[in-house]
């Protein structure tokens, strides 16, 4: 099937540039309101109101706009975002709130978690324990805006941004003194949503405030799921030139996962659950930033950023406890010049960094406890030559500083109680170019990078008998290669990129270790990943059509497992959607996903191949006639229906092994079958 897929999606890519070239460069905006004509990325900049030219920017990089968001019918986050060229989300069981779900850009995937490095207002979410994100914390009606920058695309991001940046931006305030929005969604499986928000901007001040509620029962037993979060925005102009924000979040979870079942056990029942590894999941989530942006004053803009953030996270049943607070100080600043045929963007920046990890089981005597402190400095310009030609170059350093007072294991795989400092540092330089080939029609661009990402303390401490830790780890370090293409045409669009990925000292869960060979360590191994990412569509007033295509093949390059497949990596991942207006204020939209040809999380061995899956969505959706608006004061009215699974596909996302059987750490997580979803959106 995967071969198939990747024919019609070389052919359709190829027909894209065809159409790009031989049309006439036209940005008809008002025509296609959901293309951007000159399509901006607000994530290399940094800062709040400052973005720098897409077409410049030397990587394939994604924007998703709340019009998309809403258009896609998305329930969670991570279902918007896995359309996306180079994404994989291994859902543990539908509807986004997986406690386990695994997330990863460009094949770089490592158990349970989130390969990428994930930020929200600026803020990184990505947990110092193991790199989770809590993604169920993040509604994804008051996603105002998410950019993907790829690869070594986001090495000014820092330490943990080895295969890229996902940039999530909240709506903050509106252009009016007062705009609202309410929502209801209800589901298959006990699927419940509420929300409300209101923002707006009245003189120099700006306001904000949403509250979401999800409720679910779930498809298998003990998966249910309840989840709260309110937003908070203000901001105020000081003056010209000075303007001051707030953003606060606060989300309450709690979440029950039933456990991985073996492939025979799915075969039984599939919406059975191990009794022995239920687990109910209590987190909290407090985060507060706050921005000082100054300028523009004769081309140059500052941004003092602080914030502050704490994830608490409670297991009922077995009573295991972290606690993560963190916090951060960042100075940057942008320095803009033009002239008639030259233009220059200096980006720097200065960040530092404090956060610590507590670890334990409620009435234990023994808790662990971790202490990081870093800092990183990073310079990046940009020179544009005749608006054709863009050279971009940069640099960045960061230092960190663990304090562990921790169980672990030494190099002889001797427990130990761990109380020492490990310090870890990263060099990061990038360089890249973008040629306008065709001006305002066709760009060609390549880079090289070489990002960094220190471990994580998962990594270093042991959480059970089953699971040790490793002092001894080395950081990861990936030199990224990268050369794309990317064409405009009226209303299409269409992107290639081909990339090569060598990581040295790449961190993996693995079972074996000489002393014990049912023991499971995270180790150093050397990788490789190369492959190409795909991406066309065209946007017409009553119709629309997009596909993207990733090809990924990700290998050890030493040690024992060398020229194994790296687990958890689809080889083929694939999206189509096509929509039609058939009558004004409808639209059908029909997804089909694909994921193809990889081998179970922890499967090192290659010993046993996951199953491929594909699955069917239709959604229905109707903008409400003027008249309702007329009768209730002005409101927009959005009604949709969903159906997903339509071909009711009985399929796991999420497949794990304990590396040898499926005895002991293995994991099928069936998905849920055909399910609807329906719901109405007013906007007032």
């Amino acid at each position: 099937m995967h071969r198939g897929f990747l024919l019609c999606a070389v052919c359709y890519a190829l027909c894209a540039m065809c159409c790009v070239l031989i049309s006439p460069p036209s940005w008809a905006a008002s025509q296609h309101p959901s293309i951007d004509a000159e399509p901006s990325l607000r994530a290399p900049s940094r800062i709040p109101g400052r973005s720098v030219s897409a077409s410049q920017f030397p990587g394939n990089a994604t924007i998703i706009t709340a019009d998309d968001i809403q258009r896609s019918g998305a329930a969670t986050i991570q279902e918007v975002i896995a359309s996306a060229e180079g994404v994989a989300v291994l859902d543990t069981g539908g509807h986004g709130l997986g406690s386990d779900s695994s997330l990863s850009l460009r094949g770089v995937a490592n158990n349970s978690r989130t390969n990428a490095l994930v930020l929200v207002d600026g803020v990184r979410q990505n947990r110092i324990t193991g790199d989770e994100v809590h993604w169920q914390s993040l509604p994804v009606g008051q996603v105002e805006r998410i950019e993907i920058i790829r690869g070594g695309g986001g090495t000014t991001y820092g330490e943990g941004a080895l295969s890229g940046v996902i940039n999530i931006f909240t709506k903050h305030d509106s252009a009016k003194p007062l705009d609202a929005e309410a929502g209801v969604e209800f589901g298959s499986f006990g699927w419940q949503k509420y929300s409300v928000a209101a923002r707006g901007r009245s003189r120099r001040l700006t306001y904000g405030t949403s509250y979401t509620r999800n409720l679910l029962t779930g498809y298998r037993e003990y998966s249910a799921a309840r989840t709260t979060t309110v937003t908070s925005h203000g901001g105020i102009e000081v003056a010209r030139g000075i303007r001051a924000s707030v953003n606060v979040l606060h989300s309450e979870n709690t979440n029950s996962s039933p456990g991985g079942l073996t492939p025979a056990q799915a075969e039984a029942r599939r919406r059975q659950a191990v009794q022995s590894r239920v687990l109910i999941f209590e987190d909290e989530i407090d985060q507060v930033s706050a921005d000082l942006v100054l300028g523009p004053w004769q081309g140059v803009t500052w941004l003092i950023n602080g914030y502050w953030r704490q994830w608490t996270a409670d297991s009922r049943r077995s009573g295991l406890f972290t606690l993560t607070p963190s916090r951060g100080l960042n100075l940057r600043s942008m320095s803009e010049s033009r002239g008639p045929h030259l233009a220059n963007a200096l980006i720097s920046g200065i960040e530092l960094s404090d956060d610590k990890a507590s670890t334990g089981v409620r009435g234990g005597t023994r808790v662990d406890e971790s202490n990081r402190f870093g800092y990183g400095l990073y310079l990046e310009d940009t020179l544009t030559l005749w608006d054709r030609l863009s050279l971009v170059g940069g640099f960045r350093y960061d230092r960190f500083r663990f304090e562990e007072d921790i169980v672990a294991f030494d190099a002889l795989f001797n427990e130990v109680n761990y109380v020492g400092t490990l310090t870890f540092e990263g060099k990061s330089p990038k360089i890249g170019l973008t040629y306008a080939a065709l001006p305002e029609a066709l760009w060609v661009y390549g880079s090289f990078s070489r990002p960094f990402k220190a471990p994580n303390i998962d990594d270093f401490a042991s959480r059970s008998s089953e699971f040790r830790g490793n002092v001894a780890l080395r950081p990861q370090q990936a030199n990224t290669y990268e050369i794309g293409a990317r064409g405009a045409a009226g209303p299409w669009r269409a992107n290639a990129a081909w990339f090569v990925m060598t990581t040295k000292d790449e961190i993996l869960f693995v079972q074996g270790i000489p002393s014990n060979p049912f023991i499971f360590q995270n180790q150093n191994f050397d990788t490789q990943r190369f492959g190409i990412e795909l991406a066309a569509g065209i946007e017409e007033a009553r119709w629309h059509t997009h596909l993207t295509y990733t090809y990924a093949d990700a290998e050890f390059r030493k040690g024992q497992f060398a020229g194994n497949t790296f687990p958890g990596t689809p080889a083929h991942l694939g999206n189509i959607n096509v929509g039609i207006s058939p009558v004004a204020g409808l639209w059908v939209d029909l997804d089909w996903q694909i994921a193809e040809h990889f081998f179970r999380i922890n499967d090192v061995a290659n010993l046993f191949p996951a199953d491929g899956f594909n699955v069917l969505n239709l959604t229905l959706a109707y903008n409400l006639p003027e008249a309702f608006g007329r009768r209730f004061g002005g409101a927009k009215g959005r009604a949709y229906l969903k159906f997903q699974n339509l071909a009711n596909n009985e399929y796991s996302a999420f497949q794990a092994s304990n590396g040898s059987n499926f005895s002991t750490g293995a994991g099928e997580n069936p998905m849920p079958p055909f399910s609807v979803r329906w719901g109405l959106h007013v906007d007032y």
